[in-house]
C-alpha cells in the first residue's frame, strides 16, 4: 500500500480574501496549502484542507466552501465571521 500525496492549490478568490483580511488586521502569517491523499489500488482519498495558523489557533480551508473550521472539522464559522473571531482571538 502506498500513499500518494498531490500539492492542492488554494483557489485565488479565497486566496485574496485571506489575504486581504490578514493585511487590514495587520498580522503576519502564512497560508499552508492542502493536498489530496490517495492511496493507491484503492478509490480512497482525503482531501486536507488549508491551513493558516494565528495565536495557536489552526483555521481549517477547503476550495469553493464559505465555512471555516476552528482546529479540528467539528467547529466551523462562516468565511463572513472570520475578522471577528481573529480579533476576538487576538493577543495584544
Amino acid at each position: 500500500m502506498q500513499i500518494i500525496k498531490e500539492k492542492l492549490d488554494i483557489d485565488e478568490t479565497l486566496n485574496k480574501r485571506i489575504n486581504n483580511l490578514l493585511k487590514f488586521l495587520n498580522i503576519k502569517s502564512k497560508l499552508i496549502n492542502g493536498n489530496i491523499i490517495n492511496i493507491s489500488k484503492t478509490n480512497l482519498a482525503y482531501i486536507e484542507p488549508h491551513k493558516l495558523i494565528i495565536n495557536e489557533i489552526t483555521y481549517l480551508f477547503f476550495n469553493n466552501c464559505e465555512n471555516v473550521y476552528i482546529n479540528t472539522l467539528e467547529q466551523s464559522i462562516s468565511l463572513n465571521e472570520l475578522e471577528r473571531h481573529i480579533k476576538a482571538n487576538k493577543i495584544n
